[in-house]
């Protein structure tokens, strides 16, 4: 985690001219948090449930999320309030795609071009692995801060304000249900029922419960 650097622009009295001093501040990360941090960064595969809603300049949806993810794969179920699956997305070595309501299968290079053509929201789906269990991605991180448990609360990342609302404490390690990610443009609520972070997702597995939930 990084933060940005601090400037003293006051000039000294011996020279004017020369340049002032830049000073890179280190966060003071706790304890707790450090040792969750670590704990998190185990967490490489997982299956969750929940609700998702978005808004975006004056459109709304919102519905089911269902996603099995490994280091290699993705695959992420999209329903309507009313349990209609709208879009099956998958993600592997062979690139990205989406099957929508209508069967019709659309390509893309990313996750994020991919939900920009076709739902009309540009959703960063390649961090979200990381944000989704309480971690930044790799990359920049700016304003960041933890709550009295040393679970991440909040920071900033590729111009996303990424919030917790609430963990679930009776996991171990502790992970979020509640989460809520915001742009100029966008505004993301997760609220996650359910967790399963088993090591046990094989590239079959993942494919069957995609296309048997």
């Amino acid at each position: 985690m990084t933060s940005c650097a601090s400037v003293n622009t006051s000039p000294t009295a011996a020279d004017n001219s020369t340049a002032p001093p830049v000073t890179t501040v280190a966060p003071a990360i706790p304890p707790e948090a450090q040792q969750h941090q670590a704990e998190i960064a185990k967490v490489t595969e997982f299956k969750i449930d929940g609700r998702m809603g978005v808004q975006s300049q004056g459109y709304g949806a919102s519905g089911n999320i269902h996603w099995v993810h490994s280091p290699e794969n993705d695959l992420i179920d999209l329903y309507s309030p009313l349990g209609n699956k709208i879009a099956a997305i998958t993600k592997n070595v062979d690139g990205v795609s989406l099957i929508s309501q209508n069967g019709k299968t659309i390509k893309a290079e990313d996750a994020e071009t991919l939900t920009q053509l076709t739902l009309g929201w540009r959703l960063p789906f390649s961090k979200l692995s990381d944000w989704i269990v309480g971690r930044p991605a790799n990359g920049d991180v700016t304003t960041f801060s933890w709550d009295d448990k040393g679970h991440l609360s909040k920071f900033t990342q590729d111009g996303w304000e990424v919030s917790y609302m609430q963990y679930q404490n009776n996991s171990q390690p502790a992970l979020p249900s509640k989460i809520n990610l915001r742009n100029p443009k966008i505004n993301v609520r997760l609220v996650i029922e359910s967790w399963d972070i088993s090591p046990q997702f094989s590239v079959l597995d993942a494919e069957n419960s995609a296309q048997t939930h």
